[in-house]
């Protein structure tokens, strides 16, 4: 089966991956581990939180998703944009034209705020809480998770 993205999609996702200077970086395995929380909200005000996720420092946000998901999810990797399309998280996929979109904390406003680029190219910090919600597209008004920490 082949799965193909829509254009809006695929402009998404070229706007996220090339709108910053890659922010990933190489794991250090030598540092210390760093803790990070992750949300995943497949339907409004249904959440499901993984708190203090341990990773290695370097850890970018597709990674974290997996780790705290135990690798119960589906992606495919696009090289062209250097990121994964998560099309699957804890066997929920999207229906209609819903996708998983990723969103992070933003502690100063207390307010969810979508990734300012793919979560491939998010370098995770410690105490960063990241949200995966299943969203409608929208570019007038981008739906934000429900759930608060």
């Amino acid at each position: 089966m082949t799965f193909k993205l829509p254009l809006s999609l695929l402009l998404l996702f070229a706007s996220l991956s090339f709108s910053t200077v890659a922010c990933g970086s190489e794991q250090d395995l030598d540092a210390p581990p760093i803790t990070a929380s992750v949300l995943i909200e497949p339907e409004e005000g249904g959440g499901t939180w993984f708190k203090d996720v341990s990773v290695p420092k370097g850890t970018d946000g597709y990674e974290l998703l997996k780790a705290a998901v135990d690798g119960n999810l589906v992606a495919e990797w696009y090289s062209e944009y250097r990121a994964h399309f998560v099309s699957s998280v804890l066997g929920v996929g999207p229906v209609g034209s819903e996708f998983w979109a990723v969103f992070i904390w933003n502690e100063d406003s207390l307010a969810w705020e979508p990734l300012p680029v793919g979560a491939d190219l998010f370098s995770v910090k410690e105490g960063h809480i990241m949200g995966w919600a299943l969203v409608e597209y929208n570019t007038e008004s981008p739906e934000l998770p429900t759930s608060i920490p």
